[in-house]
Formats: structure tokens, C-alpha cells, sequence
């Protein structure tokens, strides 16, 4: 059985969730999985722009929610329950997917990939 992340839900204001947030994605390979399924869900949004498809739209955070959930299973044992606090595990999903995207940009300019720095 999983044990879910402390200090989460009894954050009264939302830094407070942010960083307990990051506490419970301080693994890379979280924090990698998260990253995949935010595009994942981004990729399925399109897609149903796309094709005009509301129910395909709808299928985005449950794409979301298996690949993320995973990566804290598998990596950690834990699990979040967005559910719990949606708008606030939207803005730090959407945060934490930037911050990610931003260190490998940096990651990759450093070793010499990319566009100039």
C-alpha cells in the first residue's frame, strides 16, 4: 500500500503546498515522469483540439494521473491525490513541468546541444 505525501493537504495556502509539493518530486525520475505526463496530457489536448473531440479532451488527466502516479510508486512508494486540491496540483504540475523543461535546456546548452546560449 502506498503512503501518501506528507504535508500536502494540511498546507493552508498555496507555497505552502508548493513546497511540500517539491518534497514529495524530489526524485529525478519523478520529477522526469511528471514532466512526460504533463506533455502527455498537453499532447492529448491538442489532439483534441484537433480533432474536434470533447470526449478525447477529457481523456487528458487521466493520462496525466497514471504516469505520474506511477513514477511515485514505482520511485517512491507514495501517491498524491489531486483530487484533494486541483487547482493547486494544476499550477504546481504546470510549475514543475517549466522548472524541469528549463534545467534540461541548461543541461543541454551545456554540453553543447541546442541553439546559442
Amino acid at each position: 500500500m502506498s503512503k501518501e505525501a506528507s504535508g500536502l493537504y494540511e498546507a493552508k495556502d498555496f507555497e505552502t503546498f508548493w513546497v511540500a509539493y517539491q518534497a514529495a518530486h524530489d526524485d529525478p525520475r519523478v520529477r522526469a515522469a511528471h514532466a512526460l505526463a504533463t506533455a502527455a496530457a498537453g499532447g492529448v489536448i491538442a489532439a483534441a483540439v484537433v480533432i474536434k473531440s470533447p470526449r478525447l479532451a477529457l481523456a487528458a488527466p487521466v493520462v496525466d494521473y497514471v504516469i505520474a502516479q506511477s513514477s511515485h510508486r514505482l520511485a517512491n512508494g507514495t501517491k498524491t491525490v489531486p483530487w484533494r486540491r486541483p487547482a493547486w496540483h494544476l499550477r504546481a504540475e504546470l510549475r514543475l513541468f517549466r522548472g524541469t523543461v528549463r534545467a534540461l535546456v541548461k543541461l543541454a546548452r551545456a554540453k553543447g546541444y541546442g541553439g546559442a546560449s
